[in-house]
């Protein structure tokens, strides 16, 4: 037999390897735009990390505290976010509105279907309303809010660790709250549906998503491989397979094209967003408020101008509408973090210029008749 036929036949049934290098594609260009802070040399040189982390010469990320509360059986180390510190990226982005060069730039690439835009934006809002998560832990539920909240915390680690695009994280916290909204599960399998969420949002999301046995080595072996196919062809019918929620990360994007600010400005804004992902007192607010309340609180925060017709248009919310949310968004940045700092410590890094370190409001209502 020929010596190439004979190489190729070996390669028949060959399990891929979970830890093979994956090149990593150009950063995701979507009609509603990009905001990013890390370069593609940047995530490439991460995702080595990470499988280096995984043979054991670096910190992996650590099995979380929820695995004491919820009696999984499996000894927790302290986090540590293996994602380091990069050189802080000062360039500042002008999201100039649909007459700027950016605009004409975008409408010329078919990639980014700008002509779409409007039409996405609009969709968007209407499939939010129908797509609303309830409230579903209740007094007598096997899980609790502080387990949601660890959990959480836990993936926003993963989506470090893996190199993951931001709406990863988002979908998959919309893919766990809505299957928790429908079924009563007992707390020893929580972890296990939120890394099988993160696994269904990968392969929704990603180019080239991790491996099941990824995450299985993340969990801390505490499951079985055939253990998290089952729930995800469980998560995946009960949702009936539609799992295309939007998300607040999505209408961010839009509102920083209309805002004119800079990336610095923008990062603020994303560590705002992201921060509500673990508050369970969010679940229920559309994607679209929670992303004006941030651009709202973010402005503010800055010192920069006012509330414009622009972002009234693209938010569909006037300063007297968002003033409720931006207040308890201000109170849940000034509340004291405890163990569960995954966002902050993420966003306290050089890459995103330490926006977490900038001072919440004293109060949101003073001084607000200024930009109304």
């Amino acid at each position: 037999m020929d010596k190439k036929v004979q190489a190729e036949a070996g390669q028949v049934g060959k399990k891929r390897e979970s830890t093979s290098p994956r090149k990593m594609p150009n950063a995701k260009r979507t009609a509603l735009g990009n905001i990013t802070n890390v370069t593609v040399t940047e995530v490439e040189r991460l995702a080595t990390k990470q499988i280096l982390a995984k043979k054991g010469f670096v910190d992996k990320p650590s099995v979380p505290a929820i695995k004491e509360e919820c009696s999984i059986g499996v000894t927790p180390a302290p986090i540590q976010t293996s994602l380091q510190a990069t050189s802080p990226i000062h360039e500042s982005v002008d999201f100039e509105l649909e007459d700027s060069a950016m605009y004409k730039a975008e409408s010329q690439d078919h990639l980014f279907s700008a002509e779409y835009a409007e039409d996405i934006l609009s969709y968007m809002k209407e499939k939010e309303e129908q797509m609303l998560t309830k409230p579903y832990i209740h007094k007598g539920s096997d899980i609790s809010e502080q387990m949601r909240t660890i959990l959480v915390d836990w993936l926003i680690e993963l989506q470090e660790n893996f190199a993951l695009y931001h709406e990863t994280l988002y979908l998959t916290v919309q893919i766990m709250d809505h299957y928790l909204e429908q079924k009563s599960i007992k707390r020893e399998y929580l972890q296990l549906v939120g890394a099988t969420s993160m696994l269904i949002a990968s392969k929704f999301e990603e180019i080239n998503p991790p491996l099941v046995d990824d995450f299985i080595f993340l969990c801390g072996n505490a499951y079985k491989r055939d253990e998290m196919l089952q729930w995800e062809k469980d998560i995946l019918r009960t949702l009936n397979y539609d799992i295309n929620y939007p998300v607040a990360y999505q209408f961010l994007t839009r509102l920083a094209k209309a805002a004119n600010i800079n990336l610095e400005t923008i990062t603020l804004t994303r560590y705002i967003c992201e921060s509500t992902l673990q508050e369970y007192q969010f679940i229920g607010v559309r994607p679209s408020q929670i992303a004006a309340g941030a651009m709202y609180l973010t402005i503010r925060m800055k010192k920069l101008k006012n509330w414009t017709s622009t972002l009234r248009h693209y938010s569909g919310m006037e300063v007297k509408e968002i003033l409720p949310l931006a207040h308890k968004l201000n109170s849940m940045l000034k509340a004291p973090l405890g163990k569960t700092c995954a966002v902050r410590n993420k966003y306290l890094q050089e890459a995103f210029f330490k926006v977490a370190s900038i001072p919440p409001l004293e109060d949101v209502y003073t001084n607000a008749t200024i930009i109304l």
